[in-house]
């Protein structure tokens, strides 16, 4: 009985390990014109440190225009102590995707503008690769691998 457990379990081992997702930096996106051929853009091969400052710039002011403060990094906190969240407007909505935007072209080193990417990129996977360019400028690698 005890080594039938112990093969049931090696077989579990296994199955969780074939499983197992890994994942990596941004290193393209696909980015259409307006005749809907599209092209593939790749990231430099080393990011500048210059774009790990601005993802941690556009953090800050992230944090600064989604919570209550006094525009000189004091925070005001519920009971709790966590932040207490601004009324979300189309302004400040769209006035954090535009530095979003910004940081996306800026870590693909300008090899497009932020109007090619607002025309370019498929809207469905806009945010996701948004979110990808933060983390990975940060370290944290977010893009799934494709199994091959």
């Amino acid at each position: 009985m005890t080594e039938e457990l112990l093969k049931e379990a090696e077989v579990l081992v296994e199955e969780s390990n074939e499983e197992e997702i890994e994942f990596d930096f941004l290193k393209e996106i696909e980015l259409a014109n307006d005749a809907g051929v599209t092209r593939t853009v790749y990231a430099p091969n080393i990011v500048p440190g210059r774009v790990y400052r601005k993802a941690i710039s556009l953090q800050y002011q992230t944090r600064q225009r989604m919570y209550k403060n006094d525009g000189k990094g004091k925070y005001e906190k519920d009971e709790k102590g966590h932040y207490i969240p601004l009324e979300a407007t189309e302004e400040s909505e769209l006035g954090l995707l535009e530095l979003q935007e910004e940081f996306l072209v800026e870590y693909f080193n300008n090899q497009f503008t932020v109007e090619e990417l607002r025309n370019g990129l498929d809207a469905r996977k806009y945010q996701e690769t948004l979110d990808h360019a933060y983390n990975s400028a940060l370290g944290n690698p977010t893009v799934e691998v494709k199994k091959k």
